[in-house]
């Protein structure tokens, strides 16, 4: 016997349906039933129309009846679904649900979602079925408009040349582009869910793992990779990480934007074996001209001779620093250090170097610049500070807020050394301390012969001197930045 109890008389009286489809529908509380604003159909096993509630026999404008006809509201795209779906659930006698859309004559489709529900007795006989309609038209709605912006942009995100991932705060592949499946070799249709940095070459997941890290804790990072697919070149990445926060800041997931720097990264290689190879022929060139200049002259052990070989020298070690620098810019330290290096104080006892590391000069300015120091240091060990063991040379630089704008300066002072005594002409060395640095635009020497040591210092506008950190954020990855 069913768990609902109520007789075919109940039933008859409550709906009019014909007493030859009346069936025992034990229990069923029609007034409840009548009651709830789901639309609801009862049928026998057989598929027969028994009963159906208020809500079902008022909803005219959705073209209902009160036997299987019903089906002919159901809207024509989603007919051949529903009947399968009826077919699927006498054949497994289980509940089932689907979505589907109802359209009366001359009416919009409006979205419900059908449950249809076995009631079994004792013996597991299937006494009726409840068709449950369920109007989740606006519900319906905003998912079919989710849907659409999702795939919308979805085919925005591979219509983009870079590999876009979204990555939990673990390190799994939430979602990835059709460029991202290319470069890393894997299936669009996989579900994803694998761990990205495992598909990358082993010897980027130390950088992986840290930027990963990095911007689970809320910060944007980025760093070089690299991907291979069998029987292709190696590829070069530029890898951003953002991260994606909750409401409450945490982080939710995190964005990887991958930008292809193989053609950069081709080029830079290619541009520093150019400089590689025009630093060679340049200092074969210097070579030449000093061996130029002991040749032509009647008496090569002149003084001369070898203070204009030193200064060939002096160009010759600017260069190598330039090309260090991939000739966009010299560190001002390592400029200053190679350019006193003849002095002999490797230990700098007498050599105090004072300012910003960081700062890096243009390839004229350091050109100039690098020579001027030459120039005083070959002074100061032959009449000044170096000449001397209780002498020092300090040399300071930095930037400084003049007039609104910056200005760098590079200032030399001797300290301990002997007397200094003007000299009796000024000569090619004063030209390059004092009137070289000049031709630098916005370009000032003050130099001044103490009777306690040299003092002389160069200002110029920073921007005329200077590569400024933001021009280097605009040039390609260097080799050296990414791993090959």
């Amino acid at each position: 016997m069913s768990h609902f109890s109520a007789t075919q008389e109940t039933v008859r009286a409550t709906n009019g349906l014909p007493h030859a489809h009346a069936t025992p529908l034990a229990g069923l509380s029609t007034f409840t039933l009548d009651l709830m604003p789901d639309l609801i159909c009862v049928t026998s096993a057989d598929g027969h129309a028994h009963w159906s509630n208020r809500a079902w026999r008022t909803a005219r404008h959705l073209g209902l009846s009160e036997n299987a006809e019903w089906l002919r509201s159901v809207a024509p795209e989603d007919r051949l679904h529903v009947l399968r779906t009826l077919k699927k659930a006498h054949a497994t006698r289980q509940s089932t649900e689907t979505d589907l859309r109802l359209r009366a004559p001359g009416q919009s489709p409006r979205w419900f979602l059908l449950r249809i529900v076995p009631d079994h007795d004792e013996q597991g006989d299937i006494q009726f079925w409840l068709n449950i309609l369920t109007d989740i038209h606006t519900r319906k709605q905003r998912e079919i408009g989710h849907e659409k912006r999702v795939a919308l942009i979805s085919h925005m995100l591979d219509a983009s040349p870079d590999c876009i991932k979204v990555i939990d705060a673990q390190g799994a592949l939430v979602h990835m582009n059709r460029a991202g499946c290319e470069a890393l070799n894997v299936d669009p249709d996989s579900g994803f869910g694998m761990k990205w940095l495992p598909l990358l070459p082993p010897e980027v997941h130390p950088d992986g793992q840290e930027a990963l890290d990095t911007a689970a804790q809320g910060e944007n990072v980025r760093f070089p990779g690299e991907s291979r697919v069998p029987g292709e070149q190696p590829r070069y990445w530029d890898n951003m990480l953002t991260p994606i926060t909750s409401a409450d800041g945490s982080v939710r997931s995190i964005l990887c934007v991958s930008r292809d720097v193989t053609l950069a990264h081709e080029n830079r290689r290619q541009i520093d074996i150019l400089l590689h190879e025009l630093n060679h022929r340049s200092r074969n060139l210097l070579t030449v001209i000093q061996a130029l200049i002991r040749r032509s002259v009647p008496n090569p052990d002149e003084p001369f001779v070898e203070t204009l070989t030193r200064r060939v020298c002096s160009i010759s070690r600017s260069q190598d620093i330039l090309l260090q620098g991939a000739w966009i810019g010299a560190s001002i330290s390592d400029l200053l250090m190679t350019q006193t290096a003849v002095s002999g104080d490797s230990a700098g006892h007498q050599t105090v170097f004072r300012g910003d590391p960081t700062l890096r000069l243009l390839p004229d300015a350091a050109e100039r610049l690098g020579l001027a120091i030459h120039e005083l240091t070959t002074n100061a060990i032959k009449y000044g500070a170096l000449s001397t063991l209780s002498g020092t040379v300090t040399i300071e630089w930095g930037i400084t807020d003049t007039s609104d704008k910056e200005t760098f300066f590079l200032r030399w002072t001797e300290t301990g050394g002997p007397s200094v005594i003007p000299p009796a002409r000024r000569g090619f060395g004063s030209i390059v301390i004092e009137h070289n640095p000049r031709t630098l635009r916005g370009g000032k020497v003050h130099y001044d012969l103490k009777k306690d040591g040299v003092m002389w210092e160069f200002q110029a506008p920073a921007t005329s001197v200077l590569r400024l950190k933001s021009d280097e954020k605009s040039t390609c990855l260097s080799p050296a930045d990414v791993k090959a």
